[in-house]
């Protein structure tokens, strides 16, 4: 079915309910005469017919505008999609030094999550921009040994594809001494200590 987003929700079962009703009308207002006499339903359908073609009309019309809707909402999601895109691959030729730092983290450590600062000022630009992405749909936060609160965040799908070594400023194949010490130098000071660095990033 076309609906399926809250199987517990109050219009999740009024549309149950509308399709039901409207098979079921359909069904007695379009079977065969012959059926409808087998199944002894053809006295019930001269004497209640326009009751059932009502509810028909009723409950197919509330199928339709469901669908509609359903099919607008979809629509208007690709369209916002579509523009966070279009923002997120523009704010990637604005990032500061503290922020492309955060996204290299990822890499440097080979972990698609981090746990980061919750009020850190590049962090809260980088969630803002959509580029950074809690992993905990309740945005959970914990506190580190610093009395810090921290939020597990990840980079976000539509952000990934325009994150690239050379906009990251991260060499190409395997580091030399200088990049080494460049990357360890311009990692933020609240990140956890990284004492090795893999031998390609």
């Amino acid at each position: 079915m076309w609906k399926d987003e809250s199987q517990q929700s109050h219009a999740h079962y009024l549309f149950q309910c509308m399709l039901w009703v409207a098979l079921a009308c359909a069904v007695l207002l379009f079977m065969p005469s012959k059926l409808a006499s087998l199944t002894q339903v053809d006295k019930f359908l001269t004497e209640y017919a326009h009751f059932v073609g009502i509810a028909f009309i009723v409950s197919s019309a509330y199928l339709v505008l469901d669908l509609s809707k359903h099919i607008i909402n979809n629509l208007k999601q690709k369209k916002r999609q579509q523009q966070l895109a279009e923002d997120i691959q523009s704010r990637m030729q604005t990032l500061s030094s503290g922020e492309r730092a955060i996204l290299r983290e990822f890499y440097l450590r080979r972990q698609t999550s981090l746990w980061l600062p919750h009020q850190e000022a590049d962090v809260k630009s980088l969630r803002s921009s959509g580029i950074l992405i809690p992993v905990d749909f309740y945005s959970s936060t914990k506190t580190n040994g610093q009395g810090v609160k921290e939020i597990e965040l990840m980079i976000s799908h539509i952000a990934r594809p325009f994150l690239t070594k050379t906009r990251l400023k991260l060499p190409q194949g395997k580091p030399s001494f200088e990049d080494i010490s460049y990357l360890k130098q311009a990692r933020p000071s609240y990140l956890e200590p990284l004492t090795t660095l893999k031998k390609s990033a």
